[in-house]
């Protein structure tokens, strides 16, 4: 091929997420270096000149999707501290993170080596990570009782990353609707204020 529609300094970009949709297409087994190279319009052997293979690809592309869905969490909470003020607007962020790129939600999640650490001293996925740091630094702050804090931040990330998965999906919605259901959603069935934590709001 003579003409390539990328230049160098974006091609990367486009093999990524050329390779993105090809997984969420048919699987891993259909993600191929040279099927990302004839998507993007350019060489077959364009593609090695950013991945050494098949499996260093699918690594940056995770990584790819996860430092963008960290920023965005990170974002929220800066703009808010650690309150749950904080942790409602990163709620929020999540959700709309995906409703913008579901193409990312089947990307991660249908993936067996993301691994979920749902005990409170631990990381894990560093996504899932941050929202545990969240929530509790607001647990010592309110002297919230122990024993509740494990299932409480397990019902309310499951609340989270179930309107992810629903945003997702085709059919639900557009973005700009989204942008508007999500903080009704949270506001209504997500705590907001520190008296109320772990539990709904009426």
């Amino acid at each position: 091929m003579n003409e390539k529609p990328y230049h160098h300094g974006d091609l990367r970009t486009a093999m990524i997420e050329q390779g993105i949709e090809l997984i969420n297409e048919g699987g891993m087994t259909a993600l191929t270096l040279r099927k990302v190279a004839s998507r993007c319009g350019v060489s077959h052997a364009a593609p090695y000149g950013h991945f050494a293979s098949k499996e260093e690809l699918i690594a940056v592309i995770h990584n790819y999707i996860t430092e963008q869905f960290m920023e965005i969490l990170c974002t929220a909470v800066k703009m808010n501290g650690e309150s749950p003020e904080g942790l409602f607007r990163m709620g929020c962020a999540y959700v709309l993170f995906f409703a913008r790129n579901p193409q990312y939600f089947s990307f991660l999640f249908s993936r067996a080596n993301i691994y979920i650490d749902i005990t409170e001293d631990s990381d894990g996925y560093a996504p899932f990570a941050l929202y545990k740091k969240l929530m509790c630094g607001l647990f010592e702050y309110l002297g919230y009782p122990k024993e509740r804090r494990l299932n409480t931040i397990i019902a309310h990330w499951a609340f989270v990353h179930g309107l992810a998965s629903v945003a997702a999906m085709p059919g639900s919605g557009s973005v700009q609707e989204w942008e508007q259901r999500v903080p009704d959603l949270l506001s209504h069935s997500y705590f907001i204020n520190a008296g109320n934590i772990g539990e709904e709001v009426k």
